[in-house]
């Protein structure tokens, strides 16, 4: 029998370290991007107010990882591992992955996501229990779909009224799927 899959706890990409989410790193996702309206504009959650929420949030993922359904990881540059410039989670739905990320603001065009996303992709796939991977945004969010393209993704449907961003508007949004296969 095969192994159920997991992301491993760290991994590199050519320019990057992506490594699991460690409460620890409360303090520099609060600076980096939890509280950035920006970066969280097509989030699921608001933006944080206080230092406190973020420390619930990096031990909650740190958590969840235990459970073997969702695998939460920031990113980091590889030649300055303790800068921590995005996160990338991928969740275990029985034979598919479903993908999310974010890139700290000074970061954006820069292919950060691009390349991890290209990576964990491709780790999935490579699974063999793994027949689908794939990934929701905004029908406004153009730099996610171009992220999911570079990926090798295509974009497969438009989800009327399927991802709620509370950032944006107190409705679910319109979403594309985007999504690879083997």
């Amino acid at each position: 029998m095969n192994p159920t899959y997991r992301l491993p706890e760290e991994f590199s990409t050519d320019r990057f370290l992506v490594r699991r989410i460690l409460p620890s790193d409360a303090d520099a996702i609060f600076a980096g991007w939890a509280t950035d309206l920006e970066v969280t504009k097509y989030l699921t959650w608001r933006p944080h107010t206080e230092l406190s929420q973020t420390r619930e949030a990096a031990e909650r993922s740190h958590r969840d990882w235990e459970g073997g359904a969702t695998f939460p990881a920031v990113i980091c540059s590889r030649d300055a591992p303790s800068e921590l410039i995005g996160r990338i989670d991928a969740r275990l739905f029985g034979p598919r992955v479903s993908h999310g990320w974010l890139v700290r603001k000074d970061r954006w065009g820069q292919g950060v996501a691009s390349e991890v996303v290209h990576w964990a992709v491709k780790h999935a796939l490579s699974h063999p229990m793994i027949y689908r991977t794939e990934a929701a945004c905004d029908v406004m969010n153009v730099a996610s779909a171009r992220v999911m393209e570079k990926a090798g993704m295509t974009q497969e449907a438009l989800l009327r009224r399927y991802l709620f961003h509370p950032n944006v508007s107190d409705e679910p949004r319109d979403a594309f799927l985007y999504s690879k296969v083997r």
